[in-house]
């Protein structure tokens, strides 16, 4: 079948439907071992939190090989109408049907499937949309409550996921993108990706409205982002606690000069497109929650300090030319002085952190060098903040870890005015 065949087929579906209150999007590839239990979860949980609602479930596939879409349309039923469409990395134009470009791998992209579902969203006039992972085995079927009765009740624009995750997963998130933009957009926001997320009808036509979906920033990172543009765009955010995430994962961690790149990279991005939004916005406030309260989890990972003390170092060695331009003669010092640290005592102070972080993204926007060598360069940084963060934390309780990371976020707040003095004299 072509792709064109596919967007034609696609478009006869949507007519049968006509409109719809709730639509039910799947992104999937290859993922028929793990989807019929997400759907029939569900599907479950739609028909028991909201039985008079219409629901659609939309399976936005990227070629899968192993009968994922056909998996899906057997666990819906009949009773459930059920739109299949297949994607292809490149973005959609103006006409939501046309053909997409295949990527340089022949794998399209997670953000082609929400483009796909938010502009059905659209077509349908669905008042509500949930978006879900089809690898999440931890699904349950309260979940679709937590996700959509904001949404349909509250006239919330997104519900964004919270786990409970075991201490330290999430590092980079918890270091870098949640106090960053917690800093930035003021909304106290976990930045958690993946697994589920609620959105108003609204929300997805603000979504494809911007010209996003093509992006260096839109590829890597499509999670975070679309929480960015939500609080960004002053839309009503909300979370939902979800409990423990157990999610079948198909990529290899990847390595983290590389994955810091682009995770930062599209924070950083995105604060020049927003710079009128964060400018002149003060402290942050708390965004509204559903489910139970939020506990950390008692799990733990294992964290190799040693290796992450001798990266720093190594750092300090190779890297020195290029944190000369990054970053400011005071932060420089000051990263140089832990490099006679021992392990023992080793401590990357918050406040330098913060300050590393925020000359980071004055040299991004400066430009002083080519962006990908100074996202890059930070990775040595970071793994001696996590270093620190987990000497700092590793024998006390799990709300350690929370409190610890609630006082990178006060900081970083605090050390805004540093951030914007730079940044405007670039």
């Amino acid at each position: 079948m072509t792709h064109e065949v596919a967007w034609r087929q696609a478009r006869e579906q949507l007519h049968d439907v006509g409109s719809t209150d709730i639509l039910v999007g799947i992104p999937t590839f290859n993922d028929a071992k793990t989807v019929e239990h997400v759907v029939k979860t569900a599907v479950e949980g739609v028909s028991r939190s909201f039985p008079h609602a219409s629901v659609v479930v939309v399976n936005a596939d990227a070629g899968s090989q192993d009968g994922t879409p056909e998996a899906i349309k057997q666990a819906v039923g009949e009773a459930i109408p059920t739109v299949s469409v297949q994607h292809l990395a490149g973005g959609m134009t103006a006409n939501p049907f046309t053909l997409h470009r295949l990527s340089e791998t022949g794998v399209p992209g997670r953000e082609q499937a929400f483009q796909a579902v938010f502009t059905i969203a659209a077509e349908l006039g669905s008042k509500a949309c949930v978006i879900l992972d089809a690898n999440v085995r931890s699904i349950r079927a309260e979940w679709m409550e937590l996700l959509l009765q904001p949404v349909l009740e509250k006239k919330a624009d997104l519900v964004a996921p919270l786990y409970c995750r075991p201490r330290y997963e999430g590092s980079l998130t918890n270091s870098v993108v949640y106090p960053l933009s917690r800093a930035l957009y003021g909304k106290q926001l976990r930045w958690q990706t993946g697994g589920g997320y609620g959105f108003s009808g609204e929300l997805a036509g603000v979504y494809l409205a911007k010209d996003l979906w093509g992006g260096e920033a839109a590829r890597p990172w499509i999670d975070s982002w679309l929480a960015t543009v939500a609080v960004a765009e002053g839309c009503d955010v909300w979370q939902a606690s979800l409990g423990a995430k157990i999610q079948d994962s198909k990529q290899s961690g990847g390595e983290l000069a590389v994955v810091l790149a682009q995770t930062v990279g599209a924070v950083f991005h995105f604060m020049e497109v927003y710079q009128d939004v964060w400018e002149s916005v003060g402290a942050s406030t708390p965004v509204p929650m559903t489910g139970p309260a939020y506990e950390p989890s008692t799990e733990t990972m294992p964290m190799n300090i040693e290796r992450m003390i001798h990266g720093f170092r190594q750092g300090v060695r190779d890297l020195l030319p290029i944190w000369e331009i990054i970053l400011s003669p005071e932060t420089l010092a000051g990263v140089l002085a832990l490099g006679l640290v021992e392990e023992e005592e080793f401590h990357f102070p918050v406040s330098l952190w913060v300050q590393t972080v925020y000359d980071c993204a004055v040299a991004f926007r400066a430009k002083v060098l080519h962006r990908e060598h100074l996202l890059k360069s930070l990775a040595p940084l970071y793994l001696g903040r996590t270093a620190s963060f987990v000497l700092e934390t590793r024998d006390g309780r799990p709300e350690d870890v929370e409190d610890a990371v609630e006082t990178l976020c006060g900081t970083f707040e605090s050390m805004k005015p540093y951030l914007i003095e730079r940044w405007r004299f670039q």
